[in-house]
This record gives C-alpha cells, sequence and structure tokens, in this order.
C-alpha cells in the first residue's frame, strides 16, 4: 500500500517512519521528524473539520478498504489518539463529554449526519450507571405484563381440565360429553376462558407493539421521510458485519 496517496505523511515519510530513519543522518532526520509532528499536529486539527464531514461522503471515502484493512485501521488510529492523550494528562471523561456537545452541535446543522446518532460516547461509569438502571426496569414489574402473565396462567388452569376431559372422552367407551352434563358444561366454560384469555394476551401485546414500535416509527417516518428511508437501507449494508454482530449477541 506503499503507493497511496500522501496523508499525513508523505510517501517517503511513511517509508522512512518504517525504516526508523535509518537512511538519514542525524540533522536530516531531526528535519524530518520536525516535518512529521507538524502534519501530525495540522491532521488533528483537521479532524474537527471533518467530524462534520457528510456520512455519505465517509462512506465513499472507505468504500475501496477491505472491511480487515478498515478495522486495523481503525484500531491504529484509536491507539493513535489514546496515546496523545495519555501522554497529555488529558481525561477521557472530558473528551467523551465534549464530543457529545459537539455531536449535538453538528447534528444541528447538518442532515447528513445520522450515524451520529448511533454513536456511544459514554465513559465505563456512565455505562454502569445505566445498566443498573436498566436491570432495575427490566426487574419493575410492568402492570400490563402481569396481567398478560396472569391471563396465560388462566389459560395454562383451564387449559388442563379440558384436555383431561376430552381425552377421557375419546378414549373410553363413555359417552362422556353426551350423558353427563357436568362434563359438557366444564368443557364449554374452559373452551370460554381459553379463548378469551388468549383473546385478552393477544390486545395486550398488540397495543404494547403498536404504542412502542409502530407509532415511534410512523413518526419517525412522518418527520424526515427520506432519513427514514435511508436508515433502513442502511441496515441492508455489510450484511456479513451484521450477521456477525447478531451471532455474537446471541
Amino acid at each position: 500500500m506503499d503507493d497511496r496517496m500522501a496523508s499525513l505523511l508523505t510517501k517517503t515519510q511513511r517509508r522512512r517512519v518504517r525504516n526508523d530513519f535509518a537512511d538519514l543522518d542525524e540533522q536530516k532526520r531531526r528535519r524530518d521528524e520536525r516535518q512529521i509532528r507538524k502534519r501530525l499536529a495540522a491532521g488533528l486539527l483537521d479532524t474537527r473539520v471533518l467530524a462534520g464531514y457528510p456520512d455519505a461522503q465517509l462512506g465513499l471515502a472507505v468504500e475501496d478498504l477491505s472491511e480487515d484493512e478498515l478495522r486495523e485501521a481503525l484500531a491504529d488510529a484509536t491507539l493513535v489518539l489514546e496515546r496523545v492523550r495519555e501522554m497529555e494528562g488529558v481525561d477521557r471523561k472530558t473528551v467523551l463529554s465534549r464530543a457529545r456537545c459537539r455531536a449535538d452541535e453538528l447534528a444541528e446543522q447538518s442532515g447528513d449526519l445520522r450515524s451520529l446518532d448511533d454513536l456511544d460516547l459514554q465513559t465505563a461509569a456512565e455505562i454502569r450507571r445505566e445498566t443498573k438502571v436498566s436491570v432495575r426496569e427490566q426487574f419493575e414489574e410492568n402492570r400490563w405484563d402481569s396481567r398478560a402473565d396472569g391471563l396465560l396462567k388462566l389459560t395454562a388452569s383451564a387449559t388442563v381440565p379440558l384436555f383431561v376431559t376430552l381425552l377421557v372422552d375419546s378414549t373410553t367407551s363413555r359417552d362422556l360429553l353426551g350423558t353427563s352434563a357436568g362434563a359438557t358444561v366444564l368443557v364449554y366454560l374452559c373452551s370460554l376462558v381459553v379463548v378469551v384469555a388468549l383473546s385478552g394476551v393477544f390486545l395486550i401485546k398488540a397495543a404494547q407493539t403498536l404504542k412502542h414500535d409502530v407509532l415511534p416509527a410512523v413518526l419517525t417516518f412522518r418527520r424526515d421521510p427520506a432519513s427514514a428511508v435511508a436508515s433502513a437501507l442502511d441496515l441492508l449494508r455489510r450484511p456479513g458485519e451484521r450477521l456477525r454482530k447478531i451471532w455474537d449477541e446471541l
């Protein structure tokens, strides 16, 4: 990849850094190191401009890179930035806090920065706090979920005598349903309970799906149809990577 266009480093500087300036005397080495430092500082300052670069252009910029090349490049870029931050004693919480503020500023300025919404700019402490809240909310009993669970238990309770009665009627010579009014009433009552209870569960879950999934999606589409369609199309990009992520989440 030495034939790449010059970026932070020129082609010559890239080769010399890899060779540890072995072909230069001390004076020329110091000159090259000084130039590289200037280019690196200028590159860091340029990221303030590129932070607001449109998603489409960022995607086109790396479309020729393989998945492995992109992953390795991002890993190395992270190492460089983290090393600079650590050596200069810049608090990571401060950096992430400023990044969140910057993301909010950029989101208000341009419409083609949807990727900002997917960034996880949180510290470990913030993640732990959110996790605790999420776990607490998860174990807090939802009134309608409890009602749905109760209806399912009622269904199970009615299914057992219904099944037993029908089984006895079908496996014995006695016409239980034809000769026993009590058995007939029991079957009808249990069947009614099962139908009503399952209908209640269906209505509760349908209402929850409508409230939490369907309506938010419709409102998002009405507010910004172009972004909604673009987000849907974005789900189709890099199918291999998305399948691997789903597999890891199993």
